[in-house]
């Protein structure tokens, strides 16, 4: 049994590595959306230092830097998005690292105590997304039409409460960070048109800002 387990790859390093396999193989499931693959060897070091405490150095190259620097963490745990991150401690802040400029991995053989990782969960669901760089707001957004019927069943949010408005309107009041990966989220095809920021008034001037930067493009 001890070999057996020792042989199997760990529950994250499936979820990244493994799961296009198991869709060629199923012919009833597909994949949309761009993903980026990890390493598989620094995956089972995340893992190995995650359930044993065990701080890291990390060869990384932040994105829009020309070069790579190292800095020692205490790993917290592994989130996934558009991209893979590592949630690590650096100097009592938590930082998210993209997995994908991660360059090496270099176990330091220290360790750092269990109670500093009781939050991660708590951290993880405070944010709408993956960052946590912006202020944590509450936010009124107003669904109609279609997309009132279509948010129901949606959870946006672990913060999400849903109530009833004027003309069969839906209204989702959430307390979250993420402010850019919401505002993605309301450019999706399913809400455009017929979902309104109500509040606070900060998000709804950075979503006007937001689409005006996109009209430039054009």
């Amino acid at each position: 049994m001890t070999k057996v387990l020792a042989d199997q790859k760990p529950l994250s390093s499936h979820i990244t590595i493994d799961q296009a396999t198991l869709i060629e193989r199923t012919a009833h499931i597909g994949s949309v959306g761009p993903r980026t693959r990890a390493n598989e060897a620094q995956m089972r070091q995340f893992e190995e230092a995650i359930e044993g405490f065990e701080r890291l150095e990390l060869l990384y190259r932040a994105a829009g830097r020309a070069k790579a620097t190292w800095r020692e963490v205490e790993p917290l745990g592994l989130v996934f998005g558009r991209f893979g991150y590592l949630v690590a401690r650096t100097r009592d802040i938590p930082i998210t690292y993209r997995l994908d400029l991660v360059e090496e991995v270099k176990p330091t053989g220290t360790y750092f105590e269990a109670g500093r990782r009781d939050n991660f969960k708590s951290w993880v669901e405070e944010s709408f997304g993956i960052f946590h760089g912006d202020d944590r707001l509450r936010v009124k957004l107003r669904f109609s039409g279609e997309a009132a019927r279509r948010a129901e069943r949606v959870q946006f949010h672990p913060s999400q409460r849903n109530r009833r408005g004027r003309g069969k309107t839906l209204i989702v009041e959430l307390h979250c960070r993420g402010h850019r990966e919401l505002i993605h989220e309301l450019c999706h095809p399913d809400w455009m048109g017929q979902v309104k920021i109500e509040e606070p008034q900060e998000l709804r001037a950075e979503y006007k800002a937001y689409l005006s930067s996109l009209a430039e493009a054009l």
